[in-house]
């Protein structure tokens, strides 16, 4: 009906033009002709697209789903009534230390989420610890008390945890209280799912399967009211079109993964009817492609090492949940791309156990041993870096404690000793990196990293045409990582970091201008050419500075596997009238100048030596402390590389070889 009114409107539209002034009035009359033709299409096309769906969501796959399903709901670990599967999880070393743990919390108040801790976002901009301390010591109470009753099943905890349970149905809002800074959600004008409400759904929904009617009737109810308010029906709506649109759901990054784990596994969980409890996991089959589309295909995490746990780690835990419900029917770990990547952390590893810091990563982030033992077994990848004997544990809240902890689908695989996974170059063309390390058993001691691609990722850095450059232990020169959130990072002066911005990172400064952002905006790959010797990786850079006067600039990385190895980056750039242009090097090590040309920075043991050349054209050498707070505490090292005067065309060649500390 509603194709069809434009289509009449569009019609008398066109006619009225053309009858009043023909020849004037052509090219509009043409333009909206055009747009018929594209409604009657649309129309048609919408007419014909098959079976109806129900928001998104086809009723004959809800069907078959609930086919699959057992009429009753389900989540992670044993009923409280199956007490040999507790006895199993009571004898292992990770549960030994479950039932004192929470006898220790009943002694301990039960902290207060005030209007006035909640209201700290708000007033500071700032994700304070004070927040953090009550949200955790409430909700981690759910886990505890559920796990120690769980194992003790003599009815102790049962009290206690009933008050937590009725003091977070009393909160005005589950969401993180970063994610309400307008506090809409916390006035009550919205209801959100969010990360943190999402994870605590999952749990409490967990704590209801587990524990049955050894709950009171009042609580049971309590909850189960509130995860259909907040969780539930918020989500269905959306999903139909009908409510408030929960924007992660077909997003292409970590939130659609977190917040369905969450929410699928909350559902599974509680809602009593079979055909509901399907339309979660119908909903969770199509929009999981969503998020494994944000990795291109290759597996590349845009988001970094950090958020790949965080953001692949849910995944699997809803992959989990799916394919227990449904008995192995719903597999959504081989869902198109899911092996590539869970294989992402090896491939973007360098050497000795060295990741670059690319987007909002912490500089030490590495994959969770677990999380990674765990789809080396569910995939069987034979990884033997990565292999846990057992993966029991009490800890990421009680749904993600008893997925690993329980019988399991990777339990289910054999521990496959393998072989070392080692490439001697990763291309991820999704995101335009190139990882290229030394041949295996030769003198070659250093590894490097390039990134391309444009500068509107999830958790962005305006960072095209950076690099990191490892030697032994140590990444000399890199990306310097994620600054500590706050308000300002996710505000519209996110750029003013010079951890996020183009300054902080080791790429061009072009006629005083830094990178823009934007998917506009960033490094393409004009040619790639490798060998078993020598890698040749060259890169567009001129899209990502708001430089009319610049005409190109283009960044050349050349790899060689010869001797020790080495590393040249080489920026060709031209102006249509003399600009300034100088680079840089960043490094959290220290550094000296060991002649007019020549730079060494080290840490520890390790040494990169850098040779600068710039064709004869006059350069300094200037430094400064990057002073943004990141988690560390420690502020990288800008070592700036300025050509002296403005130029109309140039270049600046650095080779990077290993040295010996002298």
């Amino acid at each position: 009906m509603k194709h069809s009114l434009l289509i009449i409107n569009q019609l008398k539209m066109a006619r009225k033009l053309f009858l009043s002034k023909p020849k004037s009035n052509m090219k509009k009359t043409v333009i909206l002709f055009a747009s018929l033709f594209t409604l009657m299409f649309v129309s048609q096309t919408t007419a014909t697209a098959g079976a109806p769906m129900e928001g998104g969501v086809n009723p004959e796959r809800i069907q078959e789903i609930a086919a699959m399903l057992d009429d009753h709901p389900v989540g992670f670990g044993p009923k409280i009534e199956d007490r040999a599967g507790w006895d199993r999880l009571a004898a292992t070393k990770a549960y030994q230390g479950v039932v004192k743990s929470a006898e220790k919390l009943m002694t301990v108040p039960l902290p207060e989420m005030t209007d006035a801790i909640f209201m700290l976002y708000k007033k500071t901009g700032r994700r304070t610890a004070e927040y953090g301390r009550a949200r955790n010591g409430r909700y981690n109470r759910v886990s505890s008390y559920t796990l120690a009753e769980g194992i003790e099943n003599q009815g102790r905890f049962i009290k206690p945890l009933e008050a937590v349970l009725r003091s977070i149905c009393q909160e005005k809002t589950w969401i993180f209280n970063f994610h309400d800074g307008a506090l809409t959600d916390y006035n009550g004008k919205t209801i959100t799912i969010d990360l943190g409400s999402a994870e605590l759904a999952g749990n409490l929904g967990d704590c209801l399967y587990l524990l049955g009617d050894r709950l009171s009737p009042e609580i049971r109810q309590l909850v189960m009211t509130k995860l259909r308010e907040r969780i539930v029906d918020p989500y269905q709506k959306s999903v139909k079109g009908t409510g408030m649109k929960q924007w992660w759901i077909a997003a292409d990054m970590n939130w659609n993964a977190v917040c369905h784990a969450g929410t699928v596994a909350a559902a599974l969980a509680v809602c009593p009817d079979r055909n509901e409890r399907a339309f979660f996991v119908a909903a969770a089959e199509k929009y999981s492609v969503d998020f494994l589309r944000g990795f291109g295909g290759d597996g590349y995490c845009a988001e970094g090492m950090g958020y790949w746990n965080y953001g692949f780690g849910n995944y699997i835990q809803l992959c989990e949940t799916v394919y227990q419900a449904t008995k192995g029917r719903v597999d959504l770990y081989n869902l198109k791309g899911a092996r590539d990547v869970a294989l992402y952390p090896v491939r973007i590893r360098l050497i000795n156990d060295v990741y670059p810091a690319y987007a909002d990563c912490a500089l030490n982030a590495k994959p969770g041993m677990q999380l990674m033992s765990y789809i080396n077994r569910r995939y069987e990848l034979g990884l033997n870096d990565f292999v846990l004997p057992d993966f029991t544990t009490t800890a990421g809240g009680l749904a993600n404690s008893l997925m690993y902890s329980c019988p399991n689908s990777a339990t289910a695989h054999p521990a496959v000793a393998g072989k070392e996974f080692y490439e001697i170059r990763s291309l991820f063309e999704h995101g335009g990196i190139l990882n290229c390390r030394p041949l295996p058993g030769s003198a070659g001691r250093m590894a490097v990293s390039f990134k391309g691609g444009f500068n509107n990722e999830p958790h962005n850095h305006n960072d095209k045409g950076t690099f990191v450059v490892v030697v032994g232990k140590a990444a000399l020169i890199l990306d310097p990582g994620a600054e500590v959130y706050t308000a300002r990072t996710f505000s519209k002066d996110r750029y003013l970091s010079k951890l996020l911005n183009s300054y902080g990172h080791p790429v061009p400064v072009v006629a005083g201008k830094l990178q823009r952002s934007g998917a506009d905006a960033g490094g393409v790959i004009v040619e790639k050419t490798f060998t078993e010797k020598t890698d040749t990786y060259v890169m567009d850079l001129r899209s990502a500075y708001p430089v009319p006067e610049l005409e190109s600039l283009q960044r050349t990385f050349v790899y060689r596997r010869e001797g020790e190895n080495s590393l040249t980056v080489t920026d060709n750039f031209a102006f249509s009238s003399a600009q300034t242009f100088g680079s840089a090097l960043i490094t959290y090590g220290q550094w000296k100048q060991l002649s007019p040309r020549e730079l060494l920075i080290s840490q520890n043991q390790d040494a990169v030596k850098v040779d600068i050349d710039t064709g004869g054209a006059p350069f300094e050498i200037s430094q400064e402390e990057i002073k943004e707070e990141n988690h560390d505490k420690t502020h990288p090292t800008r070592i700036g590389i300025n050509l002296t005067g403005p130029q109309a065309k140039g270049r600046v060649v650095l080779t990077i070889t290993p040295s010996a500390l002298n």
